[in-house]
């Protein structure tokens, strides 16, 4: 079934697909995407560009928010899911720099 052209889940298919042409051929990249985008969304997630950081990621590392331990931290109740999301990229980055 086609995407409608407002749908923000298919915007951010599209830039993704212009970034990573080799997930064109990616036949689960949809289904992930609308997976990845509905956790966001049930964590509290309301920034839209956080949400697409958040799917862009999850595109190149899929389902990597359900490792038990991101998933324990993005729940965490206090700062923002935007905030503790950063933090994880941030800490990822900073591992890999390392590394």
């Amino acid at each position: 079934m086609p995407e409608p052209d407002d749908n923000p889940l298919a915007h951010v298919r599209e830039h993704i697909i212009a970034t990573h042409p080799e997930l064109a051929a990616d036949t689960s990249l949809r289904d992930r995407l609308a997976r990845a985008y509905a956790y966001a969304v049930e964590l509290g997630f309301t920034d839209g560009d956080a949400i697409a950081r958040f799917l862009r990621y999850d595109a190149c590392a899929p389902n990597f928010y359900r490792q038990p331990a991101i998933d324990a931290w993005l729940r965490q109740p206090g700062l923002p899911v935007e905030l503790r999301f950063a933090d994880v990229l941030a800490r990822v980055t900073s591992r890999l720099r390392r590394d």
